[in-house]
């Protein structure tokens, strides 16, 4: 099963259409990346339950660059943590969102 996740700005066209594809989305009018992107931002935010499809998961929640998580679950796990604690946390939630970035 293929896994898509990472900003969608990132991605090659190729990827893009494949995404779109696996949206059932149709790949008419998409002429370049901005559009592609546009595109499939509408059809995620319009179908909050692919959050809950693992193919789609890692395609939501992404902060735009610069953004600090301010969501209390995760300041409140981290707070009580020690500077190797956290270290190690961070490294788990990196290898977690690990996925193959297509």
């Amino acid at each position: 099963m293929i896994v898509f996740s990472s900003s969608l700005s990132s991605k090659l066209k190729a990827n893009l259409l494949e995404l779109m594809q696996a949206l059932d989305m149709s790949l008419n009018g998409a002429q370049n990346n901005p559009e592609c992107v546009s595109l499939i931002q509408a059809q995620l935010n319009g179908h909050p339950q692919l959050k809950d499809d693992p193919k789609f998961t890692g395609l939501y929640g992404r902060l735009p660059c610069g953004q600090k998580c301010t969501h209390a679950s995760m300041v409140d796990k981290n707070a009580a943590l020690g500077p190797a604690e956290l270290l190690l946390s961070i490294a788990q939630s990196v290898v977690d969102s690990m996925t193959c970035n297509i």
